[in-house]
């Protein structure tokens, strides 16, 4: 069978193609976790460690 032939058999480039996109969705997402962890612990410490309000 010649690849590319059938349809329904992904060819190597599809593969590696596929393979380089699930790699860089899984970086983004990992910096999308660490940047919500890193400016929610901000906004976390700033509730609990703000100012209250007027001359404090």
């Amino acid at each position: 069978m010649v690849a590319g032939s059938n349809p329904a058999v992904p060819t190597l480039v599809c593969v590696e193609v596929g393979v380089t996109f699930e790699i860089l969705l899984g970086i983004i997402g990992f910096m999308l976790v660490i940047v919500v962890l890193f400016f929610g612990s901000f906004v976390l410490l700033d509730l609990i460690w703000g100012r209250r309000g007027g001359d404090v």
